[in-house]
């Protein structure tokens, strides 16, 4: 029971964390960033707090994370479309969509790598670490052989296919290896080990592949949405498994950056 609680507990408030990228599209920017960012200062106060107490210490690391989320939220809300409009670039275009992902994956990943160190919590927290890199390393050599040739063989259409996407391939890369760094940092390097420490490790990696899932409904790109939502919690669940396995989080990227090449390559094929 206990357990079954703070699951429940932790999905509720992890959700929150990021409910204003899914809930964005009802409210006014103005409403959701000031909700936000109340949220977020909530988060602070008692992580703090918590970690002063005598029996609510052992939980602090956990509100300590949700509150590192919701910061880098926060951070990306305000500032992701600065680099778009330095560069001139327009999010129809290849450019403008590899150079958007990138913008808003830096500015969530950089408060993650300042905030973690200030209260004690290294990187090596978050798996950014070698760890069983002879485990990690063929696994992602293995996606980049499959994913990107499944990607292709998925296209409807493959006529002049190959002339369009080559060209592109800075522009794939930038895409895939942003966001794959900035996904697997904030929904699993993040959490994984907090949650660990009252769920267990596979519960904690499910736990996360839900909320991963979750935060996934609102796409655009899946004419499926069951079956997508199938296969990204199936993927989930193989890139937590292998970052608690090889204590790094360096496999799982290279797998989720290859994976997204099937997201990728029909919407830069289409433009």
């Amino acid at each position: 029971p206990k357990k079954t609680g703070l699951f429940a507990l932790f999905l509720v408030v992890e959700m929150m964390v990021f409910a204003t990228i899914t809930l964005s599209p009802y409210f006014s920017m103005g409403t959701s960033l000031t909700v936000h960012a109340a949220l977020t200062a909530i988060l602070l106060v008692v992580a703090l707090l918590l970690r002063r107490s005598g029996k609510g210490k052992s939980y602090w690391p956990v509100c300590y994370a949700f509150f590192v989320a919701a910061a880098a939220v926060l951070v990306s809300l305000l500032f992701a479309d600065e680099l778009l409009g330095l560069f001139e670039l327009s999010i129809r275009t290849p450019q403008g969509i590899a150079v958007a992902k990138f913008s808003e994956s830096l500015l969530r990943v950089v408060p993650i790598l300042v905030l973690m160190p200030v209260m004690g919590l290294g990187w090596r927290s978050l798996y950014l670490k070698k760890g069983r890199i002879g485990v990690w390393l063929p696994v992602g050599i293995a996606a980049w052989i499959a994913f990107p040739v499944i990607a292709y063989l998925l296209l409807p259409s493959r006529a002049g296919v190959l002339e369009k996407l080559l060209p592109l391939t800075p522009w794939i890369l930038l895409f895939v290896f942003s966001n794959a760094f900035m996904e697997e940092l904030l929904f699993r390097g993040l959490f994984l080990k907090p949650y660990g420490a009252f769920l267990g490790r596979t519960v904690s990696n499910i736990l996360a592949a839900v909320v991963f899932a979750l935060m996934h409904t609102q796409v655009t790109y899946a004419p499926e949405m069951l079956q997508f939502l199938a296969i990204v919690i199936l993927l989930s669940l193989a890139w937590g498994y292998l970052i608690q396995r090889t204590d790094s989080l360096w496999g799982a990227v290279l797998w989720h950056a290859a994976g997204d090449c099937l997201v990728i390559f029909p919407i830069f094929a289409s433009m």
